[in-house]
């Protein structure tokens, strides 16, 4: 056994490349594009716009549904000077998704606007330095909300990730956006500074386009600009947490008509902190503060809903006869005051295993060269996991396993790189398609699994993780496709969410779950809750469906989201089951016909909840508060 974790350790180092200066965050072999490798300098000094859209353009083409297939583009240390766009576009010229960008901390790596750069001086007609796209799924250019406007927006902008960098607009740059944001189900803006100088730049970051969401912006701070972050259309809802809006000359959080689910938002406002300008906008604010920084500003200009949980106004007048913190909702100027009991909990995830990338174990060293791929990895992982190693990480490619894998103690990082795991048809008898692909079945230090895609695609059900073991688990920037994401029973440990799309899920026992950016898609019961502590800070929903069955001591909090059930309803489907539990929910109801929404929401004996008695969104309905307590 020390052996094996001697050699593996030893195989992490030799791949290793000398020439490659400055890279940390990823091995060498693991599948990722190094932008030194398209000829990106990163001095601050060169224009290096050309390489970097090269090294977009090589993370992958067009795989049609199976949208996770793509790479990382990774960018190490440095400052990397563009007088253009970055746009992802494949070889046919179409615009494409699944454009990841990776620097190596907000600290190290910058992509830096030039000044003066052509294209960039009207504050009318703002462009991206960044600028992520959809692709076209299917059907023409105007099906489905596509891109009839070719700006590359539709609702197929997957894997559209930016992370661990910062994105500075420069000088002369009036017309700016510092990243054009859109993304569907999965995709992520995540530790992330987004900064204008003095009296420059339009937006920080806009989502805008058709159509934004589910994403998530996690640790993202945006200085100056007009506007901060700018969010439009009335789908599919935007999730964050951690954000920081400083000094921005007009509107800290603009929203025109989505749903915003925010958690510990911070904005300084020099003029409105929210804009929340259109009827069918709600802003679902938790645990955030606006502070007053300039004699003019103002707290918010509200047309819609924005429902607040423990907000803060520091040098605002708050409403009348209202407590601080504020918990209630506005509607329009209209104030009313709520009980949220119990206070909401939202805990973070706990930190990454701090091991250097070279004591990172390749699973693929353990694998059978001459296997063709799709590779077996069932005994690879199994060996890779036996050396001790505390992360190991599997290089983009697509994989198959014919067992399920139970995870040892001693590991604490499962690492994807976008990488793939289907089960094979030729299956373990024992392996039941409700046993976990992965199992947690011993207790151990806080593990992390992420930017894997669970792939059973015209396969069958089967359950992605499984968790019996009083162990905290975090799901991060995870793909079900055909598999249910999650059981974990009545011994399980806490578990943390984070950009999930797009299978059920399962709870039970004493310990919390937590999710940040929940896209859960399909019919049946999306979510069982029997007895657990849940909250869902941005729950997005798709088909006619329950999405949550509370029971049995259950305490459900659902801080903003959005539902949709885009066919035909049947109207003795409740958006939510209660039996001898306690739920809160705030969110929005989309709906573009008077036959595909809900008629029940909450089914819960003597206490249903209609949905008819909710003001309207359209064919939908706004829900500020909805609230039931056994």
């Amino acid at each position: 056994m020390r052996h094996r974790a001697g050699l593996s350790l030893l195989l992490a180092v030799l791949a290793w490349p000398l020439s490659a200066a400055g890279q940390q965050r990823f091995p060498s072999d693991s599948g990722i594009l190094n932008v030194h490798d398209f000829g990106a300098k990163g001095d601050g000094r060169t224009d290096d716009t050309a390489a970097l859209v090269a090294a977009i353009a090589a993370a992958g083409t067009d795989t049609g549904a199976f949208f996770w297939r793509t790479r990382i583009v990774y960018l190490p240390p440095g400052t990397y000077l563009v007088s253009g766009p970055l746009i992802k576009r494949y070889a046919n010229g179409k615009f494409g998704s699944g454009m990841i960008l990776e620097g190596e901390s907000e600290a190290k790596t910058t992509i830096k606007l030039a000044d003066n750069a052509a294209g960039f001086g009207d504050v009318n007609a703002p462009r991206g330095v960044i600028m992520t796209t959809a692709k076209l799924l299917d059907g023409t250019p105007t099906s489905g909300g596509k891109d009839y406007t070719n700006k590359g927006e539709g609702n197929d902008a997957y894997e559209n990730f930016v992370e661990h960098l910062t994105v500075d607009v420069g000088t002369g740059n009036p017309g700016a956006i510092g990243i054009d944001y859109l993304a569907n189900n999965i995709g992520a803006i995540r530790d992330v500074r987004v900064i204008a100088p003095t009296g420059h730049g339009a937006i920080g970051i806009a989502m805008q386009r058709k159509w934004p969401g589910p994403a998530l912006l996690q640790r993202v701070e945006v200085q100056g600009f007009d506007t901060g972050i700018a969010v439009a259309n009335t789908e599919y809802g935007i999730t964050m947490d951690h954000v920081r809006l400083l000094h921005q000359r007009k509107t800290g959080l603009a929203n025109d008509s989505n749903s915003i689910s925010a958690a510990d938002l911070t904005i300084d406002a020099a003029g409105t902190a929210v804009a929340n300008t259109a009827p069918g906008g709600i802003v679902t604010l938790t645990n955030s503060t606006f502070r007053r920084a300039s004699e003019g500003a103002q707290a918010m200009s509200n047309s819609g809903v924005i429902v607040a949980r423990d907000v803060s106004l520091d040098g605002f007048s708050a409403p009348p006869n209202a407590a601080s913190p504020l918990t209630g909702f506005w509607q329009g100027q209209s104030w009313h005051p709520e009980q949220s009991s119990p206070a909401p909990s939202l805990a973070d995830a706990p930190p990454l295993p701090a091991d250097p990338v070279a004591s990172w174990v390749n699973v693929l060293h353990y694998a059978k060269p001459s296997q063709p791929a799709p590779k077996d990895i069932t005994d690879s992982l199994r060996q890779a996991m036996a050396t001790g190693a505390s992360t190991i990480y599997l290089p983009y490619g697509r994989y198959t396993i014919s067992d399920g894998i139970e995870i040892p103690p001693t590991l604490r990082r499962i690492v994807g790189m976008n990488a793939s795991i289907t089960v094979t048809p030729d299956r373990k008898p024992e392996f039941a398609r409700d046993t976990g692909m992965f199992q947690i079945n011993q207790p151990g230090p806080p593990l992390v699994i992420e930017r894997l895609a669970f792939d059973m695609t015209n396969l069958g059900d089967q359950l992605a993780v499984g968790v019996t073991a009083r162990r905290d688990v975090t799901l991060r920037d995870i793909v079900t496709a055909g598999t249910s994401l999650l059981d974990r029973n009545a011994g399980g440990g806490r578990v943390f969410i984070e950009d999930v799309c797009c299978g059920s899920m399962r709870i039970a026992g004493p310990a919390p779950v937590f999710a940040r950016q929940f896209d859960t898609e399909g019919g049946d019961t999306r979510i069982l809750n029997e007895g657990s502590p849940l909250t869902i800070l941005g729950l997005k929903t798709e088909g006619d469906c329950t999405v949550l069955d509370n029971r049995d001591g259950a305490v459900s909090n659902i801080l903003g989201g959005l539902l949709y059930i885009v066919s035909a309803a049947d109207p003795k489907v409740p958006a939510f089951r209660n039996k001898n539990a306690t739920l809160q929910a705030s969110f929005a109801e989309e709906a573009f016909d008077p036959n595909k929404r809900y008629t029940v929401y909450v089914q819960d004996g003597p206490h249903d909840r209609l949905a008819a008695t909710y003001p309207t969104r359209g064919y939908g309905r706004l829900v500020p508060w909805l609230m039931t307590n056994h």
